[in-house]
């Protein structure tokens, strides 16, 4: 039963022409999210054997690196300067100039309209029932 599903899944790769791409190096696996908090990847040839804290990829040799000490990379160890050379930095995008303040004088606010307090102009008085 499970050669059937496998070879179903292989045949609908086929079909489809979906194709599997490998990345070049670790650092290129990691996703942008984690590229974006401090941490890449590197090799690590003690990962498929050993193990150790931040390997991935099943028996790749890679292991997840600190490139810059966050809260969500705190627990990594240290990325190579190999590593640290290859990775691309994230610059702030520039920020606009502010514009310049208007030289036309302010004009004066309108007279407020007064309104009529008493009851002077009521011809008759009105009761409270």
């Amino acid at each position: 039963m499970r050669v059937l599903q496998i070879a179903s899944l292989a045949l609908l790769w086929v079909w489809t022409g979906v194709g599997l791409t490998t990345a070049d190096t670790c650092a290129d696996q990691v996703s942008p999210g984690d590229k974006a908090v401090g941490i890449s990847g590197e090799d690590s040839p003690t990962c498929p054997s050993g193990g150790g804290v931040g390997c991935f990829g099943g028996v790749s040799t890679c292991r997840f690196c600190m490139m810059s000490s966050t809260p969500q990379s705190s627990h990594l160890m240290a990325c190579t300067t190999a590593t640290a050379a290859s990775t691309p930095t994230v610059t702030a995008a520039p920020t606009a100039a502010p514009t310049a303040a208007p030289t036309a004088a302010p004009t004066a606010a309108p007279a407020a309209a007064t309104t009529n307090t008493s009851d002077d102009d009521c011809p008759e008085d009105l009761t409270v029932a």
